[in-house]
C-alpha cells in the first residue's frame, strides 16, 4: 500500500472528524471563550456593585459556572480522569449556587 492509498484510506475513515489541527484549534477557542466569560462575569459583577443590582452579578455567576462545569464534565467524559469530574462537579455546584442566591434574593423582593 503507497502512501496515498493510506492516505484516502485515513480520509474515508475519519470522514466528519476534525483532524489534530482543528482539535488544537477548538481546544484554545474553548479556553479563550471560557477566559473571556470569566472577564465579562467579573465586569458584571463591579457594573452590580456600582448598580446596586446585586441579580446582574449572579446572573452573570451563574452562567460562568454552568459553561464551565459543563465543559469540565465533557472533558471527563472524554478522558475519565477524576480531575476533570471535580472541577465539573465543583462548576456546576457553583452554578447551582449562584442561581438559588438569585431566586431567593428575587422572591425576597
Amino acid at each position: 500500500m503507497n502512501k496515498d492509498e493510506i492516505l484516502k484510506k485515513s480520509r474515508s475513515e475519519n470522514l466528519g472528524q476534525p483532524d489534530e489541527r482543528e482539535a488544537m484549534l477548538l481546544a484554545n477557542a474553548s479556553k479563550v471563550g471560557m477566559t473571556v466569560g470569566g472577564v465579562l462575569s467579573m465586569v458584571m459583577v463591579m457594573l452590580s456593585k456600582v448598580f446596586d443590582t446585586p441579580v446582574l452579578g449572579l446572573s452573570a455567576w451563574s452562567i460562568y459556572f454552568a459553561m464551565f462545569g459543563s465543559r469540565c464534565a465533557y472533558q471527563y467524559r472524554k478522558t475519565k480522569e477524576s480531575s476533570w469530574l471535580i472541577k465539573s462537579v465543583i462548576g456546576s455546584g457553583a452554578a447551582l449556587a449562584f442561581f438559588i442566591c438569585l431566586i431567593v434574593l428575587e422572591l425576597k423582593k
